[in-house]
């Protein structure tokens, strides 16, 4: 049974998420659409070991963050959806820039100028 936000980390990991004061299930969900694109939230769940209803959460914010995309897009109405289950994709990029946007506020990280 999938527990709730226990996703299974390193204890390096964990410290790392906790200084930088971030979730861990919303890291185990990134982490995990980034190694396979086009996943649904079913699967997600299952490959993380979080409820469904928790991936729901975080898909459903780093999408509109923007770290992640949906096929078919939220915005097309259900009834012409035609039975697809919508599919997630991470924005390697978004999240290479955001990554880089924390290293400079911690000082960690000074681009090439």
């Amino acid at each position: 049974m999938p527990s709730y936000a226990a996703p299974s980390l390193t204890p390096e990991v964990e410290r790392a998420i906790n200084v930088l004061g971030a979730n861990a299930a919303r890291i185990a969900v990134l982490a995990y659409v980034v190694e396979n694109p086009g996943s649904l939230v079913s699967e997600i769940a299952e490959g993380t070991d979080l409820a469904v209803g928790t991936v729901k959460t975080h898909v459903s914010a780093l999408t509109t963050l923007g770290a992640l995309s949906a096929d078919p897009d939220p915005s097309v109405p259900y009834a012409e959806r035609r039975g697809r289950r919508t599919r997630y994709t991470a924005h390697a990029e978004q999240l290479t820039k955001h990554y880089r946007e924390l290293g400079k506020l911690l000082r960690i990280y000074q681009p090439n100028e």
